[in-house]
């Protein structure tokens, strides 16, 4: 069909070109790109970074001077501040080095050349804004620099985006003249910042938090004019230029943030809303081309989602990959049973063997489909790991009545086991709705035995062994699953023909009902 390829975006494509290239000399690069950029951003301009330091030798000359010394050099050399300038980013760089050592392998969990790079990219940016707000003689406690913390944590997360702002707060202070008010402001704002958009879910709560952290800017502004022996009226300038901070921060990151979730592809909750809406495209042509799986899918996002509630996993991912987590079979909608409605079921002119190959190729297909449409990382790690290396059963068995030699590889999934805990609960609620689904009478008490027999066969089976769920919280998603499937499979009450229609509407000339024959099922 076209459009169900469709090639990504260019810009869309810049996190994918960045994970293809080498991984030593991209380190490399990045480290000295990083190291000049902003060595040359934080010590040249036409304000001096020592400036506060001339005017103390400047002093100190003159004292001395009085008392007959030798005379001081009157001004100091831009390459020696340079120099100095160098050796406190080095140090920086050397800082972050340890700290990605130490933690990197919990911050930057997939992609990691990618995260880096754009770790790189947001410290070079707001650098370079701050260098153009001194060189337009802009006031410094205008840099919007909360505008980092809020972009960094919402891509990065807060660990990361902490010292960044640490880095990021010094090198300003350094450019507006080693102020060291000017640095404590900015870093005391940017680690709130941090803290205040850590758990911000949309961007209506974004625009909320951005606002609150404009209030604290014009706050730590208006006390640093009062400590700096400015007059009332003079700190309440300052206060307004804080607040003035606050929102460029926040209009900042309300325009970055979709241009960068987009080129490097990273999740955050904002994009992960609104991919987890069932009128996306994607879910659209899903519903077209395939409503069985179409509705399938849906209702193993919502278990998955009922169930990552319960154990406090992420909910909206788990949600979002039970959405997407069977896109590939739009490709072959009529090989798979849900898509049969009537339809002649084309495997019975097939072997098990193709079969069972048809059968695993959705998940390949979904991961072209996923990448084509620019889905991120997180979610396509889902659609890849929702069948684990399962054993397709049924033509497996048929495999066996028709022929002694069957390989078993043949009929496993190959493209790895569940890692995170919303990849395992997507593997338990799809498995548990398409096995209540082919039940005759899906009783309460028959829908908790397919909960416990599909929970013990996949631990059995070892599916689950690489997934971050423990075992109690793997039975607390089965208990979720069924309460939810128990739900959904409740029975409605049928009306004779004529009487009333499900919506409660009585039937015309305001005839009396019979007493509905009562259904297999049904309460009494």
């Amino acid at each position: 069909m076209p459009g169900l390829h469709r090639t990504p975006a260019r810009f869309g494509r810049l996190g994918g070109w960045v994970e293809g290239l080498p991984e030593v000399r991209l380190y490399a690069a990045l480290a000295l790109t990083s190291w000049v950029s902003l060595t040359l951003l934080v010590g040249l301009g036409s304000g001096a970074p020592v400036e506060r330091a001339i005017v103390q030798g400047f002093v100190e000359q003159e004292a001395l001077s009085d008392l007959g010394s030798p005379n001081l050099p009157h001004q100091t050399s831009p390459w020696t501040a340079l120099l100095g300038v160098a050796l406190v980013v080095a140090v920086e760089m050397g800082m972050a080095w340890y700290f990605l050592r130490r933690f990197g392998a919990r911050i930057f969990k997939d992609n990691a050349a990618t995260r880096l790079v754009l770790t790189a990219s947001l410290m070079i940016l707001f650098t370079a804004l701050a260098r153009l707000f001194l060189e337009l003689g802009l006031d410094p406690y205008l840099t919007p620099l909360a505008g980092l913390s809020i972009i960094g944590t919402m891509l990065l997360g807060p660990r990361l985006t902490f010292l960044m702002a640490v880095m990021a707060s010094v090198n300003v202070g350094i450019m507006g003249g080693n102020d060291f008010l000017l640095s404590s402001a900015l870093l005391l704002v940017s680690g709130f910042a941090v803290y205040a958009v850590v758990r911000v879910g949309s961007r209506q709560q974004l625009l909320g938090a951005g606002l609150v952290v404009a209030g604290a800017m014009a706050a730590v502004a208006f006390a640093v004019g009062l400590i700096g022996g400015a007059s009332f009226p003079a700190a309440l300038w300052l206060g307004a230029l804080g607040f003035g901070n606050g929102l460029l921060s926040l209009g900042l990151a309300l325009v970055l943030l979709p241009l960068l979730e987009d080129a490097f592809n990273v999740l955050t909750p904002m994009k992960l809303l609104e991919i987890s809406d069932p009128g996306t495209p994607l879910m659209m042509r899903l519903l077209e081309r395939a409503p069985g799986t179409f509705t399938h899918s849906i209702l193993v996002g919502v278990l998955a989602e009922n169930a990552a509630e319960r154990i406090g996993a992420n909910a909206m991912l788990a949600r979002g990959g039970g959405y997407y987590h069977d896109i590939g079979k739009m490709e072959h909608p009529a090989y798979f049973i849900e898509n049969q409605i009537a339809r002649a079921n084309p495997h019975a002119n097939l072997s098990p063997a193709l079969s069972a190959r048809i059968i695993k190729r959705h998940v390949e297909d979904g991961l072209k489909i996923g990448r084509a449409w620019g889905l991120p990382q997180e979610i396509l790690d889902i659609i890849a790991q929702h069948h684990g290396t399962t054993r397709i059963e049924y033509f497996y068995r048929k495999a066996l009545e028709e022929s002694a030699e069957v390989g078993e590889a043949d009929f496993r999934y190959n493209t790895g086991l569940p890692r995170s805990k919303e990849a395992g609960i997507v593997m338990l609620a799809d498995s548990v709705e398409a096995t209540v689904k082919a039940l005759s009478k899906p009783t309460p008490e028959r829908v908790e035995d397919v909960v416990r027999e599909t929970i013990k066969r996949k631990l059995d089976d070892g599916q689950l062994d690489a997934c971050e769920l423990t075992v109690r919280e793997i039975h607390q998603v089965g208990d979720a699953i069924r309460e939810a499937l128990t739900g959904f499979l409740g029975p409605r009450i049928q009306y004779p023909d004529g009487s009333r229609d499900p919506n409660g509407a009585r039937p015309k000339g305001g005839q009396t009902a019979k007493p509905a024959t009562r259904t297999s099922g049904e309460p009494g």
